[in-house]
């Protein structure tokens, strides 16, 4: 059952949610690129653990959707997260990877299914698949459609930025991003009176 909810909730302690999203275009981007992946990794504090987006070049919808799935497992794996909830907004991909040995899969999607059924059936793993609403999983979204635009490959982006970090405040229910709403370090603010009182200072001391 899709989740009707629209914001993101947070996983139980020990648990890595991951959520993930498969993004295609009709008219290609200036690199070329129709497609793209994105994925972040949240712990059960909310903190950002691993964000990736970009293209893989998958010129196929449904093939890029389960792709945004098996790439997202991978990087789990490589990591050493075996305890994980991975949430998806493609239902389509969703419902038929849900199909019971492969039944209702067509012949072109037979492949990367069952590399995805073979990450489920690894008894060292303990996931649960969900199907979200396109509004529970809009961080991914974005991570996608931001990696198709400008990436013809998956890359790890390290720290948020912008627009990233708006949704993940979003989700944390912290409120508005920008100039205005930043701390400063005390010792990094230099306004005006803190200028011209440095002026005086020195004249004085001629």
């Amino acid at each position: 059952m899709v989740d009707a909810g629209v914001q993101w909730t947070m996983p139980p302690q020990g648990v890595i949610k991951i959520n993930a999203h498969g993004f295609f275009s009709d008219q290609p981007f200036e690199n070329g690129n129709i497609s793209g992946i994105g994925f972040v990794f949240r712990d059960h504090t909310g903190h950002i653990v691993r964000m990736v987006g970009g293209s893989l070049g998958i010129e196929e919808e449904r093939i890029n959707e389960f792709y945004a799935l098996l790439t997202a497992l991978r990087r789990a794996y490589w990591e050493n997260y075996n305890n994980i909830i991975l949430e998806t907004d493609n239902a389509g991909a969703y419902w038929e990877w849900s199909f019971v040995d492969l039944e209702g899969v067509i012949p072109e999607h037979r492949y990367v299914v069952n590399q995805l059924e073979q990450r489920k059936a690894d008894r060292n793993l303990r996931m649960e698949v969900r199907a979200i609403s396109q509004e529970s999983n809009h961080f991914a979204r974005y991570l996608a459609q931001y990696g198709a635009r400008h990436w013809t490959q998956l890359v790890i982006i390290e720290q948020p930025f912008g627009r990233v970090q708006e949704l993940w405040n979003n989700d944390m229910g912290l409120g508005p991003v920008g100039a205005q709403f930043q701390e400063m370090w005390e010792g990094d603010l230099q306004n005006e009176d803190d200028m011209q009182e440095e002026v005086l200072v020195q004249e004085e001391g001629i």
